[in-house]
């Protein structure tokens, strides 16, 4: 049997970055924001003026590791903290997964259908930035 996977779409992305971008003008941050569907792939991605050059890929790797584990990155601490050394140490070692705050999945009737990454600023202040996107993708779909 084939499996259908929701996912968000490009003109949802674009409903999403600028509540993000605005969030990041409110705290006084500047950040990079990458957009992605429900396999990780990306959609948007936007690196704003000033913000680190290293935080476009961070963003990314953000996005797409809360995409993939359908959970926020910031729920990583707390998630390794009863596990083996081993298992703490490997996960952080692996390629691209991020395991600090900043990336969001976009959760539609319990299903991750994509994430919002951002980096730039602290972790507490990047996941704030990416629950904005996260609120507007939300509302656009409950209209």
């Amino acid at each position: 049997m084939l499996r259908n996977q929701p996912s968000l779409s490009l003109d949802l992305a674009l409903l999403a970055m600028p509540a993000v971008l605005a969030e990041a003008r409110s705290l006084g941050v500047r950040v990079s924001v990458s957009i992605v569907d429900a396999s990780g792939q990306l959609i948007h991605l936007a690196h704003m003026d000033g913000a680190p050059a290293p935080s476009r890929d961070i963003a990314h790797d953000k996005a797409w590791t809360a995409a993939g584990f359908g959970v926020a990155t910031s729920s990583w601490e707390e998630r390794l903290a009863g596990m083996p050394d081993s298992v703490r140490t490997g996960l952080s070692m692996r390629p691209r997964l991020a395991l600090f705050g900043g990336g969001v999945p976009v959760r539609v009737d319990g299903a991750s259908v994509g994430a919002i990454g951002v980096s730039g600023a602290t972790a507490a202040q990047d996941e704030q930035c990416a629950q904005a996107g996260v609120r507007a993708i939300l509302e656009a779909l409950s209209q």
